[in-house]
C-alpha cells in the first residue's frame, strides 16, 4: 500500500461570542483522521465578551503547534475584516474556511475533501453540503434542509440549488460529487462554511473579501467547484426563531449601511447590474 503524502491545510476561523459552539467545532476538527502536523488553524477573535477566547486557549495549550489565536487589531466583530486580516497569512497547500458553529461529524471529512482537490486538476475548490440535524431545533433543521442560513438567498445559493434542483448539475460518478462551473451570468455562491480552495486559486482570484465576491471572481477566472454528494457538516445555527430574526435583521442593515460599496457582486443595482440580474433579485 502506497503511503499518502498528505497536503498541508490552513484552516481559517473568525470568532465572536461563539462559546455555545466553538468547543464542539474545535473538537470535531481535531478528531479528524488527518495528521495534525499538516494543519495550521488560524483563529481570529473579534473581541466578544463571552468565554470564546478562554475555550480556544484551552485547546491551544493542548495543540500549540496546530492552533494560532490572533486578535483583530480594531477588536471588530466584523467577520469580513477578520478574514481580511489573516488571509494574507495563508502559507499551506489548501485553505479551509470554517465557521465557529460548524460541526464535523464525519471523521474522514478532511481527508476526502483534500483527495478531490488532489485528483482533479480542473477543480479549484470544494464546498461541503449541510446536514439536517436529527436532534436540532426546528430552525436548525429547516436551515439545514434548505442548505443556507438565509432563506431569502435560496435562488443564489449553490447548496440550496443542489438540494432542490440536482439534475441541473453535472455529476462525477467516480468522485461522487456535483460540479458547478462558476458562472457570473447565472451566479450561485457558497464559500463560508466547509469551503476548501487551493491556495494558488485563492490568491489568483484576489484573496478574501467575502464569500460572495470570492465566488464571483472565481467565475471571472472560469473555475469549477466540486460539491460532494455525501460529505456534509452540521451547522449549529440558532437556538430559537427569535435569535434567527434578530441575526437576519442585523445582517440586512449592516449590508446596506456598511458593506454595500466596493463589491464585485451586487444583489440589486440599477447601474451595475443588467435587467435580468435585478429582476431575479426582485
Amino acid at each position: 500500500m502506497v503511503k499518502r503524502n498528505f497536503p498541508s491545510i490552513n484552516i481559517l476561523t473568525f470568532t465572536y461570542n461563539g462559546e455555545r459552539t466553538i468547543g464542539e467545532c474545535m473538537q470535531s476538527i481535531l478528531s479528524q483522521d488527518y495528521p495534525l502536523d499538516k494543519i495550521e488553524w488560524i483563529i481570529v477573535d473579534g473581541g466578544g465578551r463571552d468565554r470564546t477566547v478562554e475555550i480556544v486557549e484551552k485547546y491551544q495549550k493542548i495543540y500549540p503547534k496546530t492552533i494560532k489565536l490572533l486578535k483583530c487589531p480594531d477588536k471588530s466583530h466584523n467577520k469580513i475584516k477578520g478574514y481580511n486580516f489573516f488571509a494574507r497569512k495563508v502559507r499551506k497547500d489548501f485553505v479551509l474556511f470554517v465557521e465557529q458553529n460548524n460541526i464535523f461529524f464525519q471523521k474522514d471529512w478532511l481527508r476526502r475533501m483534500t483527495e478531490i482537490l488532489e485528483k482533479n486538476k480542473n477543480i479549484a475548490a470544494v464546498q461541503s453540503r449541510f446536514a439536517v440535524p436529527k436532534k436540532g431545533n426546528l430552525v436548525e433543521r429547516y436551515l439545514g434542509g434548505i442548505g443556507i442560513e438565509d432563506p431569502f438567498a435560496i435562488p443564489y445559493s449553490l447548496n440550496s440549488q443542489i438540494n432542490f434542483n440536482p439534475s441541473r448539475f453535472k455529476f462525477n460518478k467516480e468522485g461522487d460529487f456535483y460540479i458547478y462551473p462558476v458562472d457570473k451570468n447565472n451566479f450561485l455562491y457558497a464559500g463560508g462554511s466547509g469551503f476548501m480552495i487551493k491556495r494558488s486559486d485563492f490568491f489568483n482570484s484576489g484573496g478574501w473579501i467575502q464569500d460572495i465576491d470570492l465566488f464571483y471572481r472565481l467565475g471571472m477566472n472560469c473555475h469549477s467547484v466540486a460539491i460532494p454528494k455525501n460529505l456534509k457538516i452540521y451547522k449549529k445555527t440558532f437556538s430559537s426563531f427569535g435569535e434567527f430574526l434578530i441575526n437576519r435583521c442585523f445582517h440586512a442593515q449592516y449590508y446596506l449601511s456598511q458593506n454595500y460599496g466596493g463589491r464585485d457582486f451586487y444583489w440589486f443595482d440599477l447601474k451595475k447590474n443588467n435587467f435580468t440580474q435585478n429582476f431575479k433579485f426582485i
